[in-house]
């Protein structure tokens, strides 16, 4: 019999506080809404005008009302998605809802209907911007970024997760999503560590705010399980039974990754998927809809791996979930039991 000595237990790594409290909500709504509903597209490219931005049934609390049914704990809203456009009335660009049709505050009606429903409110943002023109330019994206993440952490109440995507696009020498594992042992030149978005500032300034705020950046769709690079308190595989390039690509289970200083970080594990193979909700799009049976697996696959399921469902033009979705989310429910 092997016998672990008190020193190599001590030495591994155990989940924070607010990553075990993370953990104990298990089902999370992920909610795909924004400028991109409107386009019809999955990434918008940030030049339709925010007068197109127009839900005229916006109904936050009846995508609670099925967040609920469907036994979930937590939610999390698209606040900036690629084409920079935010669901705030932010101060820092104009490309958001204070120049639209009835200037609706998407993430502060989020936010209150979260609060009603007892469900925890998290926020997606994009660190890829397709609108703001100085985005080249670092310093100043970074304190348009900065300042738009206070605003969010400031101004809603407390928020559970921050889940960050898009930054592959200044991390990777090819400006794409695909990850190449010789960037990391060659250290190819133009290959980022998360330097051009100031990450670990930014990771700081956000536990300054909120210190129980879990922070997500999403890797590659390809790297399931993995990271991007730390600090980071939650890790996401993306999608189940994934298939690239010809071979299935298994998500990593092990949760304690190292540090440039050597240190052993333990990092939560955050399954997602999406109901509508878009993410976003796209009017007239034809596509065969997941099983309760699958959404259950799926819930108990995440589970079983020690993690949480986030499952993405997207709102509709006029600003309500379609109530189709609701009688396989009720009943997957029942079948996860």
């Amino acid at each position: 019999m092997h016998v672990i000595s008190l020193e190599q237990h001590m030495n591994v790594p155990s989940p924070t506080r607010a990553q075990t409290a993370w953990l104990t909500l298990r089902y999370g709504m992920f909610v795909s809404f924004g400028m991109n509903t409107f386009a019809g597209c999955s990434w918008g490219d940030g030049r339709v005008p925010a007068a197109n931005f127009d839900p005229t049934h916006l109904d936050t609390d009846q995508w609670m009302e099925v967040a609920a049914e469907a036994g979930m704990k937590y939610a999390v809203l698209t606040a900036k998605h690629h084409d920079g456009f935010c669901l705030w009335p932010t101060r820092h660009t104009e490309y958001c809802v204070r120049n639209s049709p009835g200037r609706p505050d998407v993430v502060g009606r989020f936010a209150e209907s979260c609060r009603k429903a007892g469900i925890r409110a998290g926020l997606y943002y994009s660190l890829w911007d397709r609108n703001f023109p100085n985005y080249e330019d670092d310093a100043a994206y970074c304190d348009l970024m900065f300042a738009q993440i206070e605003e969010l952490l400031t101004q809603y109440g407390d928020v559970i997760e921050l889940w960050f995507d898009g930054a592959w696009d200044k991390d990777h020498p090819t400006r794409t999503w695909q990850f190449d594992e010789t960037w990391e042992r060659e250290r190819t030149p133009g290959y980022s560590r998360g330097e051009r978005w100031r990450w670990r500032e930014l990771y700081e300034m956000i536990h300054r705010l909120q210190p129980d705020c879990l922070v997500v950046n999403n890797t590659s769709s390809d790297r399931p399980g993995a990271i991007k690079y730390l600090p980071v308190d939650i890790r996401t595989s993306e999608h189940f039974n994934f298939i690239y390039r010809g071979r299935r690509v298994d998500t990593r289970m092990d949760p304690v990754f190292i540090d440039e200083q050597g240190g052993k970080n333990w990092i939560a594990m955050e399954y997602c998927t999406s109901l509508n193979p878009e993410w976003f909700f796209i009017e007239g799009r034809y596509y065969p809809h997941p099983s309760a049976l699958a959404i259950a697996d799926w819930l108990r696959t995440a589970r079983n791996a020690g993690g949480n399921l986030l499952l993405n469902v997207g709102p509709d033009k006029q600003g309500s979930i379609p109530e189709y979705h609701r009688p396989f989310l009720r009943d997957a429910a029942h079948l996860s039991m």
